[in-house]
């Protein structure tokens, strides 16, 4: 049985993308729920995926709150998960 390959996410670093990030559009990492985004060209550039979150505050925030984006937190508490 083959294992399959996964890719690390830009965000959290995390192994947790099926296909390459740059070749994938809006696969949300599990464990930082960062929705990837192709189309932001550097860490600075707003993207649009993550209501204009840059990737450099994703990585600060995952970091200090182990999410992308606190204010998600309320999603994953409502679902049974913790940072």
């Amino acid at each position: 049985m083959t294992e399959k390959r996964m890719y690390n996410c830009p965000c959290c670093g995390n192994p947790t993308y099926p296909v390459p990030p740059k070749d994938d559009i809006g696969f949300i990492c599990d464990i930082c729920w960062w929705e990837n985004d192709t189309f932001i060209q550097s860490d600075d550039e707003p993207s649009d995926q993550n209501h204009g979150m840059t990737l450099n505050q994703a990585k600060d925030n995952y970091k200090k709150h182990g999410i992308s984006a606190p204010h998600l937190l309320k999603y994953w508490a409502e679902n049974g998960m913790k940072p």
